[in-house]
């Protein structure tokens, strides 16, 4: 029994499958074809034989064969659709569920049942289940034509309604799906249906919210092309949209025209533009439209006084919104809670709280009842205001009375007491927030933790957050950037990782604000390359990075020096679509003007207007900067001659930094012409121009004149000193040795008010320490400390030095360690004072000791140092140590000077090691050094001196060869150094030889010849000469006459050295003590009378010796003047 309907509806669904095949039917749904042809009214479908039923006996049929599931006697009933009911979508609806739960479903027949389905729902105005059905077709990646072809097929066979389109569109619509519904609105109307006006302005208002003007307005011109008319809606619609893009006036137009052409414009027509013209502040124009309205018949209502207060209250213009209140009333229209709570904000907002609590007076008084936000507005302005107290009453008020106090008034409150610091009254709060059965948000507990956190009270701030915790309330990210943000402000980067772990365990991700908060403390801080790995893990996270944190990390490199890794994350910019923007460019610009590589900064100059970027002033004067500071000072006032014709490119900052440039090189008179231009391009000196001008001044040496200038503009009285002008003059008189002038600027400083800061104490310390008075040091150092000014490093190395010149090497010390206690790092001038102190005590061993020290704390010594350490070395003939501090100097990379190899030369021909000397002096002409004629003569007359009579020939010819110094110093050291090792008639030859060729001998070169030819007794031949000086126009002075006069007296020839003395006197040579004391011997000798009393009156004459009148014996006179004579050669050596 079984069996048999099975088989039948087997062979059924198989008879039928292909008949249905051209409907996109299902195979295995068991439909007839007369079934199919019923739904169908196009006049074509098969007549039935059988006389029909009525509509009620179909419903009772299909809901009987649904109930029981017997698909198969539908094929059996003959009867023609009548209106379809509710319930027959019902019906459809199950048959549907039933249908896509079977096997084996093709994919068209399922569309093909849905659409059949959505008929049948629209027939039966069923339009919520049509419209989830469309909405089941739209999110099944079909495209809008294959369902709007598919709905179009099963159309005529339901004898369908239009509406159905109208549904596809809007649910496209709802969906987002813009494209969709306008290619479907298309569709719709290319098959002669026209959507309804309400669908059309739905669409309308899509592409409107999705800023596509233009295809606004050719939506509508395709509306009015297929003949739907548009109604108030649609221009209201349009007319909103023209005001969105501010074309007020066209708005205004097309009003008109809605008029004119018939439309009657509601309510909301003229409220929106009325709100428009309140935004734009056009309110005479509003107020035109009212009384436009009011001629019409419409009057403005509650609604659009609403809406003018409320644009009058954002604008601050609450008293103005208060007289329009009174204008409602006096046309007997009630302002509703709306407009007082407008008001209130207004008034709370502008500060004026009063006023606002008389509104709520007077609200109560029309039976108005405040509200939360009436409230909350008021309890919000009294804590703008500071006026706790009232805020708490208000609250207060509010549980007592009602309303029911909201989070929104709780937090308000909350705010206001941890923007006040009452951070326990906000814990108070929080506690009768919850005891009042308010359940306490994330938002609350990070209020107080935030207060806690600015006020400096961690414990408690992470005290609340496990409170938190405890009770079930989950931190946000917010609640954690708190704790990042100030824990990043002060520094404490361990608590700000534990944070950051904490959030990691309770599975919260950091967002943007957190990393690139993490970013600009690591940068603040100096740590650019930790800034650099966050940056790093918010990239690979997938967070947005804004230009700002970009621009922040380009400015930090380029502080740290690292410009090429700059220019590389610039273009890594460019790579994730960030575009660099000017202050970019500016950032790399800059630094590259400061380094003075002007060339890389003008490439990227070019590059940044190849971007399209404006440079502004600040770039044209970074350029500039890079001319300068690389030396290229031409170039730069080239390049400040083109700016001029840059309109705005030219500024103060540009003007100072040529000027700076200028004044550095010296150029003091252009400085100045410089500054005249300044003030004739209407471009006023400011404090920066003075101070450079003045710096200029003093450091060439021009006190007076930066005296006078200062003067100068403190008499315009345009611009008042400051301190960094007092510092440079303070300095600059130091420098001159005028203490007292120094002394007095600092206390004009005082008397105008200046406070003194550390730079300016700096500058006078100095002064008085190069000076040596120290006890004056230390008075100033006491007057740092009244101050509360905290010495610098400059102050330490200055007062170290000082010490170390006094040798008091104690004192050095201990300032030393308070300098090191205090977290001062040690420079190169502090180590060079300690050395210096160190080298002048004779402590060699220990100066060396801190030079080892210095290079292992990775500070690496100067030549300075290295030369003051070799110096002293040489000079105690240590020259082994010497020699390892040259090495040591080649091994750090730093150049030995000729300083270098003058002290080692200097102390080699000390210790007569005159071969190491000549080995040394090879060094520097291999290394590009050349000698000066100095180390030539010395190491000449060294082996001279110890016999290498043929090496210093060498030298002597090696000297000429070389061209150091004239050809005659050559020949004439060679002759000195002969003399010197008692070469005498060998150096007669060479100066023979010079004379033949025409070089003439210095005079120490005849000096030391006439020299050894009187130690030789060789007179005749010591005066012949001086003869030869005579010929050659060459004076003799008070040496060489001294040496003649002592070889004469020497030798018994007294008179002819008298002779000799009274020459020098008609030539104007004075005596010395050398020649006095030879005189007197010789007279002393002779016991000559007559010139022995002459040689007295000189003596007297001179001021040497003082006689009394008293009859005294001449020999007894010159043995008194010999004394006096001798003792002052003993205070003058001293």
């Amino acid at each position: 029994m079984c069996s048999s309907p099975s088989s039948s509806i087997a062979k059924r669904i198989y008879s039928f499958s292909h008949k249905l095949s051209e409907f996109r039917a299902f195979s295995h749904t068991g439909f007839s074809e007369s079934i199919i042809n019923g739904l169908g009214d196009d006049g074509k479908s098969k007549r039935l034989k059988k006389k029909p039923t009525s509509a009620q006996e179909v419903e009772n049929s299909i809901y009987t064969t649904l109930t029981i599931h017997r698909w198969e006697s539908l094929n059996h009933m003959e009867y023609r659709l009548a209106s379809l009911r509710p319930v027959h979508g019902k019906l459809a609806l199950k048959f549907l569920n039933w249908v896509i739960q079977q096997p084996g479903l093709e994919f068209d027949h399922l569309i093909h049942i849905f659409c059949i389905t959505t008929h049948i729902l629209v027939k039966a105005r069923m339009y919520e289940s049509a419209k989830s059905i469309l909405l089941h077709l739209s999110r099944m990646s079909i495209g809008s034509h294959s369902v709007f072809s598919a709905l179009m097929d099963t159309y005529p066979h339901c004898n369908s309604n239009p509406s159905v389109f109208d549904l596809l569109i809007r649910v496209y619509i709802r969906e987002g799906m813009i494209k969709d519904a306008l290619e479907s609105f298309h569709l719709t109307g290319v098959r002669g249906f026209k959507p309804s006006v309400y669908t059309c302005n739905t669409v309308l208002v899509a592409i409107a919210k999705e800023g596509r003007v233009g295809s606004v307005w050719s939506f509508f011109q395709e509306m009015l092309a297929i003949g739907i008319c548009p109604n108030v809606g649609t221009f209201n619609i349009l007319l909103n949209l023209l005001c969105v893009e501010g074309k007020l006036k066209k708005a205004g137009y097309l009003l008109r025209k809605m008029e004119e052409t018939g439309y009657i414009p509601t309510i909301v027509t003229y409220n929106t533009l009325l709100n428009w013209y309140c935004k734009k502040g056009r309110y005479k124009a509003a107020f035109e439209l009212i009384d436009r309205m009011s001629c019409k018949g419409i009057e403005a209502d509650v609604c659009t006084y609403n809406m003018f207060i409320d644009n009058l209250c954002r604008k601050n213009r609450s008293a103005k919104g208060y007289l329009l209140l009174k204008k409602m009333r006096k046309r007997r229209l009630s302002p509703n809670e709306v407009t007082y709570n407008t008001l209130i904000n207004g008034f709370c907002k502008e500060g004026k709280i009063k006023v606002a609590s008389r509104l709520l007076t007077e609200m109560s008084s029309f039976n108005l009842s405040p509200n939360c936000i009436t409230y909350n507005a008021l309890i919000d302005g009294h804590c703008r205001g500071g006026n706790l107290e009232e805020a708490l009453g208000l609250l207060d008020k509010m549980e007592a009375v009602g309303p029911r106090p909201n989070e929104i008034s709780y937090g308000t409150l909350l705010n206001g007491f941890c923007k006040d610091a009452k951070l326990d009254s906000a814990r108070n709060l929080l506690e009768r927030m919850r005891m009042n059965g308010l359940v306490v948000s994330h938002i609350a507990y990070t209020m107080l933790i935030n207060g806690f956190c600015k006020n400096g009270r961690f414990d408690e701030a992470l005290q609340l957050l496990d409170r938190m915790y405890d009770a079930g309330v989950n931190p946000d990210v917010v609640t954690y950037s708190v704790f990042i943000n100030r824990f990043c402000k002060l520094g404490k980067i361990k608590y700000v990782k534990e944070i950051l772990c904490k959030m990691h365990k309770i599975g919260i991700i950091p967002n943007h604000i957190i990393f690139s908060t993490l970013i600009y403390n690591s940068c603040k801080q100096k740590n650019v390359m930790e800034a650099m790995k966050v940056y790093a893990v918010m990239s690979r996270r997938g967070h947005d990075v804004d230009l700002i944190t970009c621009n922040i990390l380009v400015a930090s490199l380029c502080r740290d020096g690292k410009l090429r890794e700059a220019e590389d994350f610039m273009q890594h910019m460019s790579r994730i679509g960030l575009v660099p923007n000017s202050i970019t460019f500016d950032c790399i610009i800059n630094s590259y003007g400061s380094m003075g590589d002007g060339l890389k900064a003008f490439s990227l100059f070019d590059e940044m207007i190849r971007w399209g970027h404006h440079p502004s002033f600040f770039t044209y004067g970074s350029l500039l900067k890079g001319l300068c500071k690389g030396g290229r000072l031409e170039e730069a006032k080239k390049f400040f001659i083109k700016l001029h014709h840059i309109p705005c490119a030219v500024d103060g900052v540009v003007y100072n930094t040529l000027l700076r440039e200028t004044c550095k090189k010296g150029n003091l008179v252009e400085a100045v012409a410089l500054c005249d231009e300044m003030v004739r391009s209407n471009i006023q000196p400011d404090s920066y121009t003075y101070s450079t001008l003045l710096s200029g001044f003093c450091r060439r040496g021009k006190v007076l004149a930066a005296i006078l200038l200062f003067g100068k503009m403190m008499e315009r009285g345009s611009l008042l000193p400051n301190q960094v002008m007092y510092t440079c003059l303070i300095d600059g008189l130091f420098k001159e040795s005028q203490p007292k002038v120094a002394s007095y600027m600092f206390e004009e400083m005082e008397r105008k008010g200046l406070c003194p800061d550390t730079v300016a104490l700096n500058a006078i310390i100095d002064g008085y320490s190069r000076m040596g008075q120290m006890p004056k040091v230390n008075d100033f150092i006491s007057t740092m400390r009244s101050k509360r000014l905290c010495p610098t490093l400059v102050t330490y190395n200055i007062l170290l030095h000082g010490y170390s010149k006094k040798h008091l090497l104690s004192r050095c010390f201990t300032l030393y360690k308070t300098m090191m206690r205090k977290g001062f790092v040690p420079d190169k001038l502090t180590y060079y004072s300690l050395i210096f102190g160190l080298c002048e005590s004779n402590m060699l061993d220990i100066g060396v000791k801190f030079l080892e020290k210095m290079i292992l704390e990775g500070t690496i010594p100067d030549q300075y140092i290295f030369n003051m350490l070799i110096t002293k070395c040489s000079e105690n003939g240590e020259m082994g140590k010497a020699f390892d501090l040259v090495h040591g100097m080649s091994r750090l990379g730093v150049s030995s000077s000729r300083d270098t190899y003058n002290t080692i030369i200097q102390g080699l021909n000390r210790k007569a090691g005159f071969r190491e000397s000549n080995s040394v002096l090879h060094e520097m002409l291999e290394k590009g050094i050349l000698p000066t004629h100095t180390h030539y003569v010395s190491l000449i007359n060294g082996m001279c001196r110890v016999g290498d009579i043929q090496g210093a020939f060498r030298l002597k010819d090696e000297m000429g060869a070389l061209g150091v110094g004239p050809h005659n110093v050559a020949e004439s050291a060679m002759v000195r150094g002969l003399v010197k090792c008692g070469k005498i008639e060998e150096a007669m030859l060479v100066l023979d030889c010079m004379l033949r060729m025409q070089l003439f001998p210095t005079i120490a070169t005849f000096t030391t010849l006439m020299h050894g030819l009187c130690k030789k007794a060789n007179l005749v031949e010591a005066l012949k000469l001086r003869d030869m000086m005579e010929l050659n126009d060459m004076k003799l002075d008070i040496v060489a006459y001294n040496v003649l006069i002592t070889g004469l007296c020497f030798n018994g020839q007294v008179d002819a050295a008298f002779e000799l003395y009274e020459e020098m006197k008609e030539r104007g040579l004075w005596p010395n003590i050398t020649t006095y004391t030879v005189l007197i011997n010789a007279i002393s000798r002779e016991n000559d009378l007559v010139t022995s009393e002459m040689l007295l009156m000189d003596l007297q004459e001179r001021g040497f010796i003082y006689r009394n009148g008293t009859t005294q014996d001449l020999h007894e006179e010159l043995m008194d003047a010999m004394g006096r004579l001798n003792f002052l050669r003993l205070g003058k050596k001293s």
